[in-house]
């Protein structure tokens, strides 16, 4: 929905800023619940044990090879190139930074994400709430640095740091504590909201997160109160089931086309008409893919799994 051709004016409207904005912030507050959940259940309690090669290389192949696949279809059927040395050197760094179309850079985040979790997890299981209020500390930190140093809008939409206290967020859910701390989550939520109002509706400039002011820091606490019962009450529904398990898919093909073929829905005159058509396409065809792609995926999984542990046995020593 937010990739579709809105005017600033439409956003502001419908209240996108506090909704459809919303969007991956709550990703990565899942993201920080269900890989918690993962590392319970596979008894990773230590940095040492987060780390270990076998369970890196299942998520680490999870998110590349379905990104490669789309990457590779755009880069073949929509963008043909000379492949000469040069172009080999473009399409490494187009790949490295997400590819192309609308949310491009949340492959590289979802990757540092991988090696940044173990940290976040082991400071909210060893501190508690005091871990996820270290965790607003770094966050905060990251963005007084960012600023004070200069760095520029496509670095700073490339680096998972800015979601540290969402990801901290959800680790916090998942280790069972939702329900304390009630009053500050009702000041967090009246916080996000001023903030909004300020630098959405009013137009103020914010200090210190002057890029992606929507999905801030301060933006983002809007939307941590309002997630919790959200993610942690479970609802049954097989049709959510499987958009949950094909959400990640349904994002890469929604990805190309609205880099490639977006102009279908052109062929009516209705918009609300047209962002249907949108969204029956991305939806449809990421599920299609994500039932392709996963028993593939799978098979790529096996064969690294295997040639890891045979070339580990290789090189340690007998006793």
């Amino acid at each position: 929905m937010t990739h579709f051709a809105w005017r600033d004016t439409e956003r502001l409207k419908y209240l996108f800023p506090f909704w459809i904005d919303m969007a991956v912030p709550v990703f990565m507050i899942i993201s920080g619940f269900v890989n918690t959940i993962s590392f319970q259940k596979n008894h990773i309690t230590t940095i040492d044990k987060a780390y270990t090669v076998n369970f890196l290389l299942g998520k680490l192949i999870r998110y590349s090879v379905p990104f490669l696949i789309i990457f590779l279809i755009e880069e073949i059927v929509f963008n043909p190139t000379a492949m000469s040395l040069c172009d080999i050197v473009k399409i490494g760094a187009s790949f490295l930074s997400g590819g192309f179309g609308p949310g491009s850079y949340y492959y590289p985040i979802i990757i540092q994400f991988v090696f940044y979790f173990p940290v976040i997890f082991s400071i909210i299981r060893k501190y508690d709430f005091n871990g996820f209020m270290l965790c607003g500390f770094i966050n905060l930190t990251y963005e007084v640095l960012k600023f004070s140093y200069g760095m520029n809008e496509g670095c700073y939409r490339l680096l998972v740091f800015r979601y540290t206290l969402l990801i901290a967020y959800g680790t916090y859910l998942a280790m069972g504590n939702y329900k304390r701390h009630k009053m500050l989550t009702i000041i967090c939520m009246g916080v996000g909201i001023v903030y909004i109002i300020l630098f959405k509706y009013i137009g103020f400039t914010p200090p210190i997160t002057n890029f992606w002011t929507g999905t801030s820091l301060w933006a983002c606490l809007f939307i941590i109160p309002i997630s919790a019962p959200i993610i942690v009450n479970k609802i049954s529904n097989c049709f959510i089931e499987i958009l949950g398990r094909a959400s990640y898919d349904i994002f890469l093909v929604q990805m190309v086309y609205y880099t490639n073929a977006g102009n279908i829905y052109k062929l009516v005159n209705e918009r609300w008409l047209q962002l249907l058509i949108n969204i029956i396409i991305c939806v449809s065809l990421g599920v299609l893919f994500h039932y392709i792609e996963t028993p593939f995926t799978a098979i790529i999984y096996g064969m690294a799994y295997k040639i890891w542990n045979n070339a580990s046995k290789k090189h340690s020593p007998n006793i």
